[in-house]
């Protein structure tokens, strides 16, 4: 896929102090904010400059691609005759979309996925004929951590809309966004403030008011002594937001934390968290942080032969990396995912079809949760942008997507309420067995019942 030379703007050389100053902690959370929204399995794009690049991305696909894209009956791109310069980004001939991810800067790389899903995203849609027949065109912009806000600006001024972007400062631009009224269609939103943006629409809704519960209600069900007597392990920050809302949402379908514990980053000392929970009788452990620490305290429980019935970890832990450092002391391990299992490709059509294009754009490249969402981000841009027809308008684009209630990225993840901006109420457990992921529960597909499954919470989470 071609790529025009990047070219840096002069926004792109400076820093608000106010970012230079959050830095050092944002290193330190980093790995946590992105193992709540997802993992990685592979690396190695070359970081761009601040502003990115416009490509157009009409390539032919191969014959195994062109195959799974045939296979899709709902694929929102195919040809037309629309028309027209109707918007910022839109002309005769063309949509322009951006997509600002942190790709440079201090840590590179961190939300590659994110980038190379909406490539292989508009590789595929371009295939199929672009929306009505228009192609799309990538304008790549790097947030590079500290540069979210001049990214949010040049899309506001080169681009129709912002789809599949991730970044860690991403409440930095809401004014912008919201002032140029850009539609954002994320992988997903970091901060409360962005999460309640009046642009952004999310595929895979993650709200600080609201709290999923349905795995809650699963282990109430199987083991309710568990749940009754349950503890949560948290890092800093934005783990321990999460953390704190999930014990206020488990805590109101009849839950009962007998141990809470915030924990260092990178704590060492396991022996005094183990002994704690000895004490406390718990028989059902959460953490809430990067795999090491689950690894770590679960490796310190089983040399203290502490033994309770339920472990569990969030989608985070769903990672070779955990198994690897854990070894057999994450067997019987429960994950919990909203998002179709990778290990289940080839029971997912449209999982298959994100990775046979990934595979185009980028060889080498493995799909991951991350890429998941901003995959499933593109689908819902283009679902949208096509019932506009040649009338494209960004406050045209908005209206649709929050007509759309009923959202699953084409069965690629749980169904969810992207229009409404509440989460899916679908969840599939995943259990460690000889040393690899499998299913748990349900049998197939997802377990779903969003009038019990979301709950709404009352704490101060924005």
């Amino acid at each position: 896929m071609g790529r025009s030379a990047a070219r840096r703007s002069p926004e792109g050389s400076r820093s608000p102090r106010s970012w230079r100053r959050r830095l050092p902690a944002t290193i330190a959370v980093l790995a946590l904010l992105v193992a709540a929204c997802g993992s990685r399995t592979d690396s190695g794009d070359e970081a761009s400059d601040t502003t990115g690049a416009t490509t157009a991305t009409t390539s032919a696909p191969t014959e195994t691609t062109a195959a799974v894209a045939d296979g899709d009956p709902d694929a929102p791109c195919g040809p037309g005759d629309a028309g027209g310069a109707t918007e910022v980004g839109v002309t005769d001939d063309a949509i322009v979309i951006a997509n600002i991810a942190d790709i440079g800067g201090p840590i590179p790389e961190i939300f590659v996925d994110n980038r190379r899903a909406i490539q292989a995203f508009v590789e595929y849609c371009n295939s199929l004929g672009g929306i009505n027949g228009r192609p799309l065109e990538l304008l790549e912009l790097d947030s590079a951590l500290t540069e979210y806000r001049a990214a949010v600006e040049r899309a506001c001024n080169e681009a129709f809309a912002i789809v599949g972007g991730a970044s860690v400062f991403d409440d930095t631009a809401v004014d912008v966004s919201e002032g140029c009224g850009i539609p954002d269609i994320v992988g997903f939103a970091a901060s409360p403030k962005h999460q309640l943006a009046a642009t952004v629409i999310m595929p895979s809704p993650n709200s600080p008011r609201t709290q999923p519960v349905g795995a809650g209600r699963y282990i109430m069900e199987t083991y309710p002594e568990a749940a009754q007597n349950a503890a949560i392990f948290y890092a800093p920050s934005v783990a321990k937001t999460s953390a704190l809302k999930q014990i206020e949402g488990y805590e109101s379908i009849g839950w009962n934390f007998v141990l809470k514990q915030e924990v260092p980053i990178n704590e060492t000392n396991w022996g005094p968290r183990v002994e704690a929970l000895r004490s406390s009788g718990a028989q059902y452990v959460f953490m809430q942080a990067e795999y090491g620490m689950l690894a770590g305290l679960l490796k310190e429980m089983k040399a203290q032969g502490v033994e309770v019935q339920v472990v569990e970890g969030g989608s985070a832990m769903y990672k070779q990396e955990l198994l690897d450092a854990g070894g057999d002391a994450v067997e019987g391990l429960l994950i919990n995912s909203s998002t179709w299992p990778l290990f289940e490709i080839d029971q997912s059509p449209e999982l298959g079809r994100y990775a046979e294009w990934l595979e185009t754009t980028n060889p080498g490249a493995e799909p991951a949760g991350l890429g998941i969402q901003s995959w499933s981000a593109g689908l819902l841009f283009a679902t949208a942008a096509k019932a506009l027809g040649s009338d494209l308008t960004r406050a045209g684009l908005l209206d649709e997507l929050h007509s759309i209630h009923e959202w699953d990225g084409h069965g690629i993840h749980g169904t969810s309420d992207p229009g409404a901006g509440m989460p899916s109420g679908c969840f599939v457990y995943l259990r460690v067995e000889g040393g690899e992921f499998v299913r748990h529960y349900p049998d197939e597909g997802f377990s779903c019942d969003r009038e019990r499954n979301i709950v709404t919470v009352t704490g101060t989470y924005e």
